[in-house]
């Protein structure tokens, strides 16, 4: 079983997940599933770095047979630090299980960019609710939101070229940008 078959992901904006952590009283934080193997030697790839402790629910984790669950309950202003560090890295961040927890991922540790092989893959998680929308004359051809952009959807021929069915929506392109050229509207 391949990373997220066992349960539904959605990549969301920025914004998205910053409104579920304000619109929550209890938060419980435990590690990353992909990371945290990652650095215990368990998987084909290597440990990015990033940090580990970072997958976000709204409902105390339940134990199954595959993972017992190591969660600590924090406050809402010590969610938002951790959002707010996640966000500067421009990592992304994906809904689990209708959007009752939030995944913070990043495209050099995160399980579902890479096979069993540790070979980088195109993401296996849905598409976000939103999808970039870029004003080229806005657009000074900065080149930071190609850089920001793990899913290859931006590139500059003489002008910004964006593949809109590379976007995933997660809004890394609109939080670089210098112009605010780039703004997240509903797919």
């Amino acid at each position: 079983m391949s990373q997220g078959e066992d349960h539904k992901h959605r990549v969301c904006t920025y914004a998205e997940a910053k409104q579920a952590i304000e619109s929550n009283k209890k938060i419980y934080l435990n590690d990353c599933f992909c990371r945290k193997p990652a650095k215990e030697g368990k998987t084909s790839y290597e440990y990015c770095g990033h940090n580990i402790e970072t997958c976000m629910g709204f409902t105390k984790p339940k134990p199954t047979d595959e993972f017992q669950y190591e969660y600590r309950q924090i406050s809402q202003t010590e969610a938002l630090k951790i959002y707010e560090n996640w966000k500067a890295q421009v990592n992304l961040f994906r809904f689990m299980e209708d959007e009752s927890w939030i995944c913070f991922c990043c495209e050099c540790g995160c399980g579902f960019f890479r096979n069993e092989e540790g070979n980088k893959v195109e993401d296996t998680c849905e598409k976000g609710t939103y999808i970039e929308k870029t004003d080229l004359e806005l657009c000074n051809l900065c080149d930071l939101c190609i850089d920001a952009c793990v899913y290859d959807a931006r590139s500059i021929d003489d002008e910004m070229v964006v593949d809109s069915n590379k976007c995933y929506g997660c809004s890394a392109c609109e939080y670089v940008c210098p112009e605010d050229a780039v703004e997240m509207v509903k797919r």
